[in-house]
């Protein structure tokens, strides 16, 4: 009867031990995340409904690892997500005990995005000695169409995601050239040189050290996702409206109405619309909210925030290739001659 007593008790706790071995641990710290890794509802089933993945440079609070001995698995939270408890390798980051401020995270439905494309002649007036600048010419691709500026994940603040302090320095001076290469195939850098004007004086450096490590994604994907948006607006209505009024004046209601009948009622209020000190319309600031790898501009405009524009007297100036920025003396001089 003891041994029979004995073994009951030795089966019991081989079985406490085999629960507790194969249950998750409750535990606190952060994963900072090294790679872009799908976060899964179900380890073992690896579902992923909305498809959230990590972004790298960003720290996720860790609620629990699958099991207290060789984990393999931490359990993270996404408070702004229908599911927010969701599974990731560990291979996936670094442990971290303190979370620092990090970047709010939210699912990929929800992301919202600022997409800046310049009017590159307005640009030039301003910058003519930049090399893109001097040789532009009037045939040319962004004589006539935006031109990508970049793509700035939102809010303004989740920017440099996993960029070492000195990089951010080098870009902060200004000097692109010295940045680390950002790993663009040549497929996607010959479209962005089109595109994309500024590859000349390194724009596309920049933009990928600052915003595009905060896109949860390889520099690849982050410029075709953003070519794509700038490609539906450059064969859209909106693109004609610019270039059949070069040298004249558009309305913010002009452009914004442009939106509304190209891509929905209310959308061109998603827009802003900048221009510089002599007034002419240098960029266009969409706001975007959505999956920007498969979604309509029509559905990404819908949800996103309203747009903010600064043109004097509510109207800018169509800029054309070769326009020269005068100062107010020599404006006033030529005025005689």
């Amino acid at each position: 009867m003891k041994t029979k007593h004995i073994s009951v008790l030795t089966a019991l706790a081989f079985f406490t031990h085999l629960t507790s071995a194969n249950a998750s641990e409750p535990m606190q710290g952060c994963l900072q995340a090294t790679e872009s890794c799908p976060a899964t509802i179900s380890i073992k089933k690896q579902t992923n409904p909305d498809q959230l993945m990590l972004k790298p440079g960003v720290n996720y609070r860790i609620t629990a690892r699958n099991k207290y001995k060789d984990a393999t698995h931490y359990q993270l939270s996404f408070e702004n997500n229908n599911r927010p408890q969701r599974w990731v390798s560990i291979t996936c980051g670094d442990y971290v005990e303190s979370c620092g401020m990090a970047p709010t995270v939210s699912t990929p439905r929800g992301e919202k995005y600022l997409l800046a494309i310049s009017w590159q002649p307005a640009f030039c007036e301003l910058n003519s000695g930049k090399t893109e600048c001097r040789s532009q010419t009037e045939t040319r691709f962004d004589a006539s169409h935006f031109s990508l500026h970049g793509l700035w994940p939102q809010p303004r603040n989740n920017a440099y995601c996993g960029v070492s302090e000195s990089d951010k320095a080098i870009d902060r001076r200004g000097r692109w050239d010295l940045l680390p290469d950002a790993n663009i195939s040549s497929r996607t850098l010959n479209q962005l040189r089109e595109v994309m004007p500024g590859v000349a004086s390194e724009l596309h450096e920049h933009e990928w050290t600052k915003h595009g490590t905060c896109y949860g994604s390889d520099a690849d994907t982050y410029y075709q996702d953003s070519m794509r948006i700038l490609s539906m607006i450059n064969n859209s209505p909106v693109q004609d409206l610019f270039a059949d009024n070069i040298e004249e004046r558009l309305t913010v209601n002009n452009i914004q109405s442009a939106f509304d009948r190209h891509f929905g009622e209310g959308s061109g209020q998603k827009i802003g619309v900048r221009c510089d000190r002599n007034n002419n319309i240098s960029e266009l600031f969409v706001n975007l909210r959505g999956n920007l790898a498969n979604q309509g501009l029509d559905e990404l405009l819908a949800n996103a925030d309203r747009g903010d524009s600064n043109c004097r007297g509510g109207s800018g100036t169509v800029d054309a290739v070769g326009s020269k920025d005068e100062s107010w003396f020599m404006s006033w001089l030529r005025s005689f001659f």
